[in-house]
Order: C-alpha cells, then sequence, then structure tokens
C-alpha cells in the first residue's frame, strides 16, 4: 500500500511560493531510479519516478511572490509530471516541488487552512 501524503503542517512551513499551475512544458527527465522488486503480498513497490524539472504556467498565488510562470524541479518521487497536469503545487526556496505526490497531494481548502496558520 502507497504512503499517504505527508501532513500539510509538516509540508508548508518549507513552502516559499504555493501556486494554483498548470505544467506546460516537461523541459528535462533525469534518470529512472533503480526498480524495486514488490515484496510478496505487497500492493505497491513504492516505485519511484526520474526526477523533472517543469515549466508551470501559474493562475493564482496564494503564497509568495506573484509570478505567471516558474520553472521548478519534481524530484524522485511516486508520480511524474506531464503538460496539463493542475492543482496546486507547494514549492521551496530552491525551486523544489514538495510533497510525496505532487498536486494531487493536498485540497486548496486544506492549503488555504494551513497558509492561515503560516501568516
Amino acid at each position: 500500500m502507497a504512503k499517504p501524503p505527508e501532513p500539510i503542517e509538516d509540508v508548508i512551513p518549507h513552502a516559499t511560493l504555493v501556486v494554483d499551475a498548470e505544467v506546460v512544458e516537461v523541459i528535462k527527465t533525469g534518470p529512472q531510479p533503480p526498480k524495486i522488486e514488490a515484496k510478496p503480498g505487497a500492493t505497491s513497490t513504492g516505485q519511484k519516478t526520474a526526477s523533472q524539472t517543469v515549466k508551470l504556467k501559474v493562475k493564482r498565488v496564494l503564497f509568495g511572490e506573484k509570478i505567471a510562470e516558474v520553472v521548478v524541479e519534481k524530484p524522485e518521487a511516486g508520480y511524474a509530471l506531464k503538460a496539463g497536469n493542475h492543482g496546486p503545487f507547494l514549492i521551496d526556496s530552491t525551486k523544489t516541488i514538495l510533497g510525496r505526490y505532487g498536486p494531487d497531494s493536498y485540497s486548496f481548502e486544506r492549503i488555504e487552512k494551513a497558509l492561515a496558520s503560516k501568516r
């Protein structure tokens, strides 16, 4: 079984930018991490996908600098991005996407509530 997303309260303190955005381009994809063999009876291997450099078109800034687009890094993680993926992205000061599962990890409502306590 896949791990749940990290608690929003653990992730939001590291975010310097929180945006509602869409992936408009995958600029670069890193090498694929080694395959993880599933343990007997496991429902998921926890396999990670390659790191990616992606360009986001920003629809709305929820926290941080007002920008129209940004190039960010998606680290090796249990998901891959492609053009058209959209939703909330939490980004740290190094322009790295935070969270284990990308833009569907947290609802806008949960993010806005967590941001209210950050301000």
